[in-house]
């Protein structure tokens, strides 16, 4: 069902793409930030989702997004960051840094995903989260050392203060740059998300 709905997504993205010449308007299709934030990408176009892997519209989009990030130009560099509005979203954030932490993101960070919305996972608190790192084949001294790690702290914190730099309305956004951000609100829905990232893409390539 997955594969059906990712297919016919992305079909649907191409087919609208090749039929209709879209043009996209500032403040209604993105967002420019009154002050950009710095980027971590030196001379390339930075493009930055914000998610939390409770939401169910980030779900929606992560198969999406990870074919679209896979047809980026070479001029851009992709960044995930979990967004932190508020303290419910912080073990969010931990969970993503913790797989960052243990070079595990490419493997569990859809697995993850699968985990909350499919099989029902609360993840309430480290124990739960180390416990299913280790039915993924993690070790578990390492699990929580991950977890209780201070460059795990650093980051999540990090995350907090950049959520609010960026003023996005929720999750999933994409910012690029530092300059510009979009939403499915913003854009029309959550394909032509992609499609106005495109154009800001290229509006700073130029």
């Amino acid at each position: 069902m997955q594969q059906i709905r990712l297919f016919l997504s992305i079909l649907l993205l191409s087919f609208s793409s090749a039929i209709f010449a879209e043009t996209f308007t500032e403040g209604e299709h993105y967002i420019t930030l009154d002050k950009p934030v710095k980027t971590v990408t030196g001379d390339k176009v930075e493009v930055r989702e914000l998610f939390w892997y409770y939401c169910p519209h980030c779900f929606n989009v992560e198969p999406i997004l990870s074919n679209w990030v896979k047809e980026l130009p070479n001029n851009t560099t992709f960044i995930r960051q979990p967004a932190v509005f508020s303290d419910r979203w912080i073990n969010g954030a931990i969970f993503y840094y913790v797989l960052e932490q243990l070079d595990e993101v490419d493997r569990l960070h859809g697995k993850l995903f699968e985990a909350i919305h499919l099989q029902k996972r609360a993840f309430v608190d480290q124990e739960d989260f180390v416990e299913w790192l280790v039915e993924h084949g993690v070790d578990n001294d390492v699990a929580n050392d991950a977890f209780k790690s201070f460059s795990v702290r650093i980051k999540v914190n990090k995350s907090k203060l950049n959520t609010v730099k960026y003023h996005t309305s929720g999750v999933p956004a994409l910012v690029i740059n530092g300059k510009y951000w979009t939403d499915a609100s913003h854009a029309g829905g959550e394909l032509r998300m992609f499609k106005v990232a495109d154009y800001l893409i290229a509006k700073e390539s130029k």
